[in-house]
């Protein structure tokens, strides 16, 4: 059964993801609530390890211990967070602005609030729209109720076309 949250707003989100492993275990949670699984083969023979490179030091990745896979991922692996250079904490930012803005929110906006270049936020923009994006596209059925939206109005009659006097 999925676990579901409460919608957190953008004060929520800085004070629970502070940091980018806690984003990283939130993200595994959501992923593997049964334990963490070789996302090639299935297999829940998994190990994990802790990176020691320069670049990103302490960074989880696991290992699939099964003798014919050997895969090693992260909880990013095939995510929209999949090969980032940029903090998990400013993923989860962007989420929420996007998320939380009622009429959308531009990719400069988005570089202001999350101090980056502008390439940068058009291209979490672009990302986390297109994850968005519905899979399924069939149509709705049955009583389908919309907030704010207003649908209708006044019948406006066809005139007949205007003919010149003679």
């Amino acid at each position: 059964m999925a676990v579901q949250e409460a919608a957190m707003n953008l004060i929520e989100i800085h004070k629970t993801f502070k940091t980018d492993d806690e984003c990283t275990e939130h993200l595994a949670k959501l992923r593997w609530p049964d334990g963490v699984r070789c996302v090639t083969c299935g297999t829940d023979k998994v190990k994990q390890y802790t990176s020691s490179t320069k670049k990103q030091p302490g960074r989880k990745i696991y290992q699939c211990q099964e003798p014919s896979c050997q895969q090693q991922f992260t909880a990013t692996a095939g995510t929209i967070f999949h090969d980032t250079h940029l903090p998990l904490t400013k993923w989860f930012m962007a989420l929420s602005l996007l998320v939380d803005a009622k009429k959308g929110i531009s990719a400069k906006q988005l570089q202001r609030h999350l101090h980056t270049g502008y390439k940068t936020a058009w291209y979490l923009a672009h990302r986390i729209r297109k994850a968005m994006e519905e899979t399924d596209s069939t149509p709705l059925t049955g009583t389908v109720e919309i907030d704010e939206t207003y649908i209708g109005g006044k019948k406006h009659t066809q005139k007949e076309s205007w003919q010149p006097q003679i």
